[in-house]
């Protein structure tokens, strides 16, 4: 499956949901899958399905404290999907593609593209008129207002994936290439562009989803059907506490010090 997405939840809202996985099929947009441990998610056994009112479009979707938010399918709208009670309501995005145009990146999928950090729910997505990149930073509570928004003057379909970490958007430059880097940082609160060349390897010569997890440490991929976790070594970059309490931020993380095969 070339355009599956497989999460953890990095803010787990009971014990139970620390050993969960969940998972969509790209044939399946109406359902999400969910695992209640890495045994049964290896197996393809679920344990749950979710049935969602409205279908999702892409495979960068997120699990954020108990929610899954996506792109609705062939909308401009982030949908957040409580998985406790099934309630849905819907963001509206301005200015964002949404059928068989202007795709987000080189792998002509995806919309929208969601990132979940220490920092809370990120959107990022294409600007059609300009090709340039936009970043939404979105209260993840029900109501879902829009925090921050960046125009970044960046052409989004030149790269492969993008993600945030620590409040640095990061960009991978191929994600068919099996060595490839990440040359692109932007530390969105403070509109500084970093200094960075990173590795970033596609052992399997096709990632179509890249996700931080910020509880883990760690970057997980869907390379060709394969779900593979990266491990990361870096300095946070503290944006809730004072520099007394963290010290001069460091703003060059070392990433991918291997990688594990779920699948």
């Amino acid at each position: 499956m070339t355009y599956g997405s497989w999460m953890r939840d990095s803010v787990p809202p009971t014990e139970a949901d620390t050993d969960k996985f969940w998972f969509t099929d790209e044939n399946d947009p109406y359902h999400l899958h969910e695992y209640h441990n890495k045994t049964l998610f290896r197996a393809g056994a679920p344990s749950f399905k979710y049935r969602l009112e409205y279908p999702f479009k892409g495979n960068t979707h997120v699990i954020h404290n108990g929610v899954f938010y996506y792109n609705e399918r062939n909308k401009p709208h982030v949908r957040r999907f409580e998985l406790a009670t099934n309630d849905t309501r819907m963001l509206n995005v301005p200015m964002v593609a949404t059928k068989g145009s202007n795709y987000l990146y080189s792998t002509n999928y995806n919309y929208m593209d969601f990132s979940v950090d220490e920092n809370g729910l990120w959107v990022i997505y294409g600007i059609p008129s300009t090709n340039y990149t936009a970043v939404m930073k979105v209260n993840t509570d029900r109501n879902m207002e829009v925090q921050y928004m960046w125009n970044i003057s960046i052409n989004n379909h030149l790269f492969g994936e993008m993600f945030v970490a620590c409040g640095v958007l990061y960009a991978v430059d191929s994600v068919t290439e099996r060595n490839s880097k990440i040359r692109f940082a932007l530390d969105l609160y403070k509109n500084q562009l970093l200094d960075v060349n990173l590795p970033f390897t596609n052992p399997f010569r096709w990632t179509t989803m890249v996700g931080y997890n910020h509880k883990n440490k760690e970057l997980y991929t869907w390379d060709r059907g394969n779900q593979l976790t990266y491990p990361i070594r870096y300095h946070e970059i503290g944006y809730n506490t004072s520099k007394e309490d963290k010290g001069e931020p460091e703003t060059s993380p070392l990433v991918q010090t291997g990688y594990d095969v779920y699948s």
